[in-house]
């Protein structure tokens, strides 16, 4: 489901004043059209995208993500090559299944900001009751993205350039920031390498 769409920066700022009182409540809802994306699991499986150069997280050190905006997709169809889509279909079926409750993000405080009235499309693989995993692209205020990454690194996460951005990552979870993208991708179990590459060349090209 695409939701459109309140300014990231109020919401950010709201959920920062939420965070510190208690924390954003995350209320994941998936979208019904017929595609989604699938990520590595937390100690079993490779995490879907290494960071192409030495990591950091301190969030004062690690280079900003690069300016290039997308259009946010009409649908999960739209966020696949066509090889990704056939190796989901095959090992993480169903798309959009509803048995699948994982948040994109672990952070509470993003889970709050997705769930805040920015637009961003929600696809989910699997059943819920072994691999899964859960993808949002949100759209965001460029100028927005370091705060995210900032968060990102804040709890535990090692964020480096990659592919034009920045991707931060901590075991079980891939966020890519790039211009006013924002891709999270959270995991259980099994799923194909390389799913937040895949993802990121079809949204940027």
């Amino acid at each position: 489901m695409i939701r459109k769409s309140r300014p990231l920066g109020a919401a950010l700022g709201l959920c920062a004043v939420v965070l510190a009182l208690t924390a954003c409540v995350p209320e994941p809802s998936e979208t019904t059209s017929p595609s989604g994306s699938p990520v590595p699991s937390e100690s079993s499986t490779p995490s879907p995208s290494s960071p192409s150069s030495s990591p950091s997280s301190s969030p004062s050190s690690t280079p900003r993500p690069q300016t290039q905006e997308i259009q946010l997709p009409a649908s999960c169809d739209a966020l696949y090559s066509s090889a990704m889509r056939s190796r989901l279909d095959a090992e993480l079926a169903p798309l959009n299944g509803g048995g699948v409750s994982l948040a994109a993000t672990q952070v509470e405080s993003l889970r709050g900001l997705i769930d805040s009235g920015v637009p961003t499309l929600r696809c989910t693989w699997g059943t819920g009751a072994g691999s899964a995993l859960a993808t949002s692209v949100t759209i965001v205020d460029p100028a927005d993205a370091p705060r995210i990454q900032d968060m990102l690194a804040g709890a535990g996460f090692v964020c480096a350039d990659n592919s034009g951005g920045i991707l931060c990552s901590n075991g079980n979870e891939a966020d890519f920031l790039r211009g006013n993208g924002w891709v999270a991708t959270s995991w259980s179990g099994n799923a194909p390498d390389g799913y937040t590459e895949d993802v990121v060349a079809t949204l940027w090209g």
